[in-house]
Parts: structure tokens; sequence; C-alpha cells
């Protein structure tokens, strides 16, 4: 990928898995060298992989132990920059609901999830990842269930402005540089969110205002 992002002539690639002849790729990205390599990986082969490799790893965020997740992201910077002499950062994904009170976010994710959900979907989803997930508790498996339901596993910023911003801060002190958001109803959740949430993430100083970061 990096060869096709940055040669400006045709080339050829003979790897282990792979084999390119006359490889050749327009447009070139507009950032330079090339976009960030972004790779998701907890087996201990897919951690060397991204510490060897990528600018970004994926992982899976558990909010309800945040100084185990802590060093697990402290241990993947350090294999990194032991190992390779790189600098890495460390993403999750999250599902933001927000409302206006707790209440109203929490009711709004029952819906969806609980009566609205697709539950031949998720048990799809399930089998498909394998035998090992028959073999958890059923309260282990609603709780998976649900997850995936709520926003493919990701970690919940759910309720207020407020909840929401305590929680990245949260997050952000224990090493997450990013996370990538989904919502149900991204037209709705975007506006919300830009209204609402951004002017306190950028007091947290979380955000860049969109007019200085374009002017530093």
């Amino acid at each position: 990928m990096k060869l096709l992002w940055t040669r400006e002539e045709e080339f050829d690639f003979a790897g282990k898995f792979l084999r390119v002849a006359k490889g050749f790729s327009m447009p070139k990205p507009i950032q330079q060298p090339f976009p960030p390599l972004m790779n998701a990986g907890s087996s201990g082969k897919g951690r060397d992989f991204a510490a060897k490799y990528a600018d970004m790893a994926f992982i899976h965020l558990d909010p309800s132990d945040l100084d185990r997740m802590k060093a697990h992201i402290d241990s993947y910077r350090r294999l990194a920059r032991e190992e390779y002499g790189r600098e890495l950062q460390i993403w999750a994904n999250g599902y933001v609901v927000q409302r206006e009170t707790q209440k109203a976010a929490e009711d709004y994710l029952k819906r969806y999830v609980v009566e609205l959900g697709d539950d031949a979907a998720v048990e799809n989803i399930l089998t498909i990842q394998g035998q090992q997930m028959q073999r958890l508790l059923p309260e282990a498996r609603e709780a998976i269930k649900f997850s995936i339901k709520a926003g493919w596993g990701g970690v919940p910023l759910v309720g207020t402005p407020e909840r929401i911003t305590d929680e990245l801060v949260k997050f952000s002190r224990i090493g997450i540089d990013g996370i990538l958001l989904s919502w149900v109803d991204y037209l709705d959740g975007l506006a919300r969110w830009q209204r609402d949430v951004m002017p306190r993430l950028e007091q947290a100083g979380l955000r860049v205002a969109a007019g200085a970061a374009a002017t530093a």
C-alpha cells in the first residue's frame, strides 16, 4: 500500500503472500506521505504486527476496569517503542446516545436495542465468530448481544453532553488517543454532538476548534 501511495511509476512487488505486477494507483493521497495505517489485533501476533507496521492500534475498550485498560495500553506502546523504535496511537470505538437527561438517553438506548434490535442478525454474528461464544454464561452472552446491537461492541457514551465529555476525559487520561464514534441517527446525532459536546471537548483540551486547527 505504501508503494501504491508513493510511487509515481509502475512497480513489481513480490512478498510472502502477495505478488503485484505493474502496480500503480491514482490519485495519490492528500495526506503526505500517506494516510495513517490502523490495525486491530488482540492476539500476540496481532499486537506485534500493529506495533511494527501501524500508526494506530485499534483495541476493545472495557470501561469497567480503567486501571487494567491503562496497563494494556501502556504495554502496547511499550512494545512498539522498545521492539521497533516507533510511537503508536491507541484508538477504540464507541456508540453515542446523547439526550438532555440521563433517563431520556437510557430510554432511547433501551428502545432501539431491546425493543427494536435485530436479534436474528446478532445470533448470526455470534455464530460466525465461533464456538467459543457458545461456552459463555447466559449473562455474559446477553451482555455481548446488547453491546453489539447498541453499537457494534463499542464503549457506551450514553447520557447528557456533560456525562459524555466526562467519560471521554477519563479515556484520554488512560491513554486513548481517539475513538471511532457511531450513532443510530447520524444526522441528528452529529448535530447534537457539534452543538453540545464539541464545545465541552474544546474546553477540556481534548479538541481544537476547527478555525484554530486550520490556522495552526
